[in-house]
């Protein structure tokens, strides 16, 4: 019941931090608070609205939560690499794992996408 509230929370912080990465914190400025929270909320009802079925939900988080977990955030910590370890094969072959993964990804949402069209045309 409260898992909402705690995952609403993290991700209005984080978009925050991504749309307006040199700004003051956002419990500090109630305009910019506001704008953010009517924005998700209304996003998240109209989601909740138009999309059919919550499995059709569950396809395109899971393949993209698959994909961020398995090949992205990997590659994209051997790239920030603060204290220099990983050399210059390991970098070229984390931004070669970051291509493949984000083109399979594009795959995979296409096709979890024609999926559901296809299904409705057939209906």
């Amino acid at each position: 019941m409260l898992v909402f509230p705690i995952v609403f929370f993290a991700l209005r912080l984080n978009l925050d931090g991504l749309l307006f990465p040199t700004a003051r914190h956002i419990s500090g400025d109630n305009k910019r608070f506001t704008i953010i929270t009517i924005s998700l909320i209304a996003v998240i009802y109209l989601a909740a609205i138009f999309i059919p079925s919550i499995w059709d939900a569950f396809q395109f988080t899971g393949a993209t939560a698959a994909v961020l977990i398995g090949f992205i955030f990997p590659a994209m910590i051997i790239l920030r690499d603060p204290y220099g370890v990983s050399t210059k094969r390991d970098k070229v072959l984390a931004v070669t794992m970051i291509v493949l993964a984000v083109v399979s990804n594009c795959v995979a949402l296409y096709s979890d996408a024609f999926n559901i069209f296809y299904r409705k045309q057939e209906a």
